[in-house]
């Protein structure tokens, strides 16, 4: 019994020493780092999974080793054969199966569907906001931005460089995007983002970002054999910087050049030269 009582002891230990880690970062890695206002949200979700997760592991692994050590093999004792049929079997089964969805499912679903209302699809609104089309394709990311008139699909829209995407620090960027092709996906893990683009649908996201730098835009769905160089940008400046560098493009889309068959990740497919759609307006 003693000798159990140190297993136990020795598991119990284990125990916490892999809850503080999960709490730290899944498999012992640190999380890429959160740039976004709304980010944490997300980490908060995967934090509690791993600590939920590593605390009911633990406690069937203790379970397991108490009923080794207490029903083992030895003399004087004689196994008794269980069906499991008793009301009481029942009722524990019942009652450890709403203790994991209570702690777990219910929380989980609780928490998503809080920051999904208060937050993600409460897009904000305002002259202030930064709006962005997004047409993804094989395999290149196709970003238009407003022109002067604040319009989408008129004549004096702005037409980035390809799979570059430029957005203001500290300012709200709502994104919508419907694909040219097939199914993508906008994968940014510093925005604690990955959204589905599905074809003949428009979906929406955004974001605000609190740091500036470069950081890598990936399609995180399988979209064809050249999958793995369907790579972007995500340049986050000063609104100075942005502002000038947005001058600069109203300049160059009302130019002759063509920089799309300039561009070195141009893979040949045709992209229709005034594409874009009417803002979809949400609420």
């Amino acid at each position: 019994m003693v000798r159990c009582l140190k297993i136990i002891s020795v598991v119990a230990v284990m125990l916490i020493s892999l809850t503080g880690l999960a709490h730290a970062g899944i498999w012992y890695l640190p999380f890429p780092e959160d740039i976004s206002t709304n980010g944490h949200l997300i980490d908060d979700v995967i934090h509690y999974i791993d600590i939920v997760l590593v605390i009911f592991f633990g406690a069937v692994l203790l379970a397991l080793l108490f009923f080794i050590v207490r029903y083992r093999s030895r003399p004087g004792h004689t196994a008794v054969y269980e069906t499991g049929y008793k009301k009481k079997y029942a009722i524990i089964t019942i009652c450890l199966g709403l203790l994991v969805f209570c702690s777990i499912d219910a929380v989980i679903e609780h928490m998503s569907f809080r920051d999904l209302k208060e937050v993600f699809w409460n897009f904000p609104q305002g002259k202030d906001v930064i709006k962005i089309e997004l047409m993804p394709q094989q395999f290149a990311w196709n970003i238009r931005y407003a022109g002067i008139d604040g319009e989408f699909a008129t004549q004096d829209d702005i037409v980035a460089p390809l799979s570059q995407m430029h957005v203001p620090v500290g300012t709200p960027v709502v994104v919508q995007m419907s694909p040219f092709d097939v199914v993508h996906s906008f994968y940014v893990p510093n925005l604690r983002i990955k959204q589905d683009a599905i074809p003949g649908m428009v979906t929406t996201f955004w974001f605000q970002l609190t740091k500036t730098g470069k950081f890598e835009i990936a399609c995180s769905a399988l979209c064809g054999n050249g999958h793995y160089k369907m790579r972007g940008s995500l340049i986050s400046e000063s609104k100075e910087d942005f502002e000038k560098w947005l001058a600069n493009q109203t300049a160059e889309a009302a130019s002759a050049d063509d920089f799309w068959a300039d561009s070195e990740t141009s893979t040949g497919s045709s992209v229709p030269e005034n594409w874009g759609w009417k803002w979809q307006s949400k609420s």
